[in-house]
């Protein structure tokens, strides 16, 4: 389906869901959505807020959530239908967010990509030369960016090469790779050499099946070359290939092949479901491209903080060092997470941002994604299925913001920053199913 084709399909569902969030009404994230819009109940949304208002505080106090020394948590409810202020603790001050910054990453990629944008793979030819009637030529395999590039896209773009080799009477190809849709991989400030793959890698365009390695461009060049190799040994004139390393073709070049490619909206959703650092990075990249910048921290962090701001996102204490939210120098701020929540929700007046809440590329409590063991016990286990909501989490930072229904049917967006937890006298789940109880209060079960 092309993108053109999706953006007309969602166009005409966005009616019914907006009359839905237009008054502030939603279902439980797992259920399906009304097609009615039930009445604005302000006395019913006064009732419900203030009650929040009230319990919070206290169940803040907790000696999970607090008294070590550097603990600051911070708390902030919005009411997403009156753009309320419902609750705010702290909610101004900057403060290590950890993967929660996935959410401006999220809102930044589809806001200046759109969900609907394919991230291609293809494969330039390169000069063809012919000696002792062999017909040999360079082609290379140039990064799109695609994050979710696989094994068995590398596989088909391989099928699809061999058949347009054959097709030109090529019998011998050197295959390179062309990865500089990014600059060279530098580290940003903020992230330890303690870091290790398993938590970032250095960032490339070319990537497949999302593997820990230092060179992951290099792995996908000579996956494809070998699979080059193995489908130019089958059904016609042989084609023999061999890796030929790094090689910027002109983009004037002809194309050979090209996969279909993932959309930022499965990226976004895997992102945040699985909350992959990969990921974020190379959207965080994609989107400074897709503004006109460079692919590089600084082209990336200034497209992030335009966007964020053009969105009406408050950025006062907000300090943007990557995608992830890995670097130890970011810096977030409840209100600006509540906010951009806020924004998601509202399809009518954001609609790129419609795949955050509508399209449920979030976790969904006790159900998905890192929230899957989540809200398992009481009190929270109230809010199983209620509940949609980003992660975060460093070896200091606790974090969780996201969105569900109060009891007045009213979404509410709410963001719980947590840094140093007491970690010396409670467990990271015990810490954890505290902050799962704030946010069960906010959804008013607890």
């Amino acid at each position: 389906m092309t993108s053109i084709t999706l953006r007309r399909a969602r166009a005409g569902a966005f009616p019914t869901i907006v009359a839905v969030v237009a008054v502030g009404l939603a279902p439980s994230p797992v259920a399906a959505l009304p097609t009615s819009s039930p009445r604005f109940d302000h006395l019913a949304a006064s009732s419900t807020d203030a009650r929040i208002s009230f319990l919070l505080p206290g169940r803040m106090a907790s000696s999970r959530l607090g008294g070590a020394a550097g603990s600051v948590l911070a708390v902030e409810v919005r009411d997403a239908a009156t753009h309320r202020l419902v609750f705010s603790r702290g909610g101004t001050r900057g403060l290590r967010g950890a993967s929660t910054a996935k959410l401006f990453t999220s809102a930044v990629a589809l806001q200046t990509m759109g969900g609907d944008h394919r991230l291609v793979t293809w494969v330039r030819l390169g000069p063809i030369s012919g000696t002792d009637g062999i017909r040999s030529a360079t082609v290379s395999l140039v990064a799109g960016g695609d994050p979710l590039l696989a094994s068995s896209d590398l596989d088909t773009l391989a099928q699809r090469t061999v058949a347009a080799l054959r097709s030109r009477g090529i019998s011998k190809v050197s295959v390179t790779i062309d990865d500089t849709l990014f600059a060279p991989p530098t580290r940003p400030s903020g992230w330890p050499d303690s870091y290790g793959l398993d938590v970032v890698r250095p960032v490339r365009a070319l990537v497949r099946d999302g593997r820990l390695l230092t060179d992951v461009s290099t792995d996908a060049g000579r996956y494809f070359t070998a699979r080059v190799a193995a489908r130019g040994a089958l059904g016609g004139p042989t084609v023999r290939a061999s890796y030929g390393g790094r090689l910027h073709l002109s983009p004037a070049r002809p194309t050979l092949a090209a996969t279909t490619g993932h959309t930022v909206e499965q990226s976004v959703r895997q992102m945040l479901l699985e909350s992959d650092n990969q990921i974020a990075e190379m959207l965080f990249r994609l989107s400074a491209l897709a503004t006109g910048r460079s692919a590089t921290w600084t082209g990336a962090q200034k497209t992030a903080m335009k966007v964020l701001g053009h969105l009406g996102v408050p950025l006062a204490g907000v300090r943007i060092i990557d995608g992830s939210g890995a670097s130890r120098d970011s810096r977030l701020t409840a209100r600006a997470l509540t906010i951009v929540l806020e924004r998601a929700v509202d399809v009518r007046a954001n609609p790129a941002l419609a795949p955050l809440y509508v399209g449920r590329a979030m976790p969904v409590a006790a159900r998905s994604g890192t929230l899957a063991e989540r809200f398992a016990t009481t009190p929270s286990s109230c809010a199983a299925g209620k509940i949609v909501a980003k992660t975060g989490a460093l070896h200091d930072v606790q974090a969780l913001s996201g969105v569900t229904t109060g009891t007045d049917g009213h979404l509410k967006a709410f963001a719980i920053l947590l840094e140093n937890p007491p970690l010396d006298r409670y467990s990271v789940s015990a810490v954890r199913v505290a902050i799962d109880g704030l946010a069960a209060t906010i959804t008013g079960c607890w």
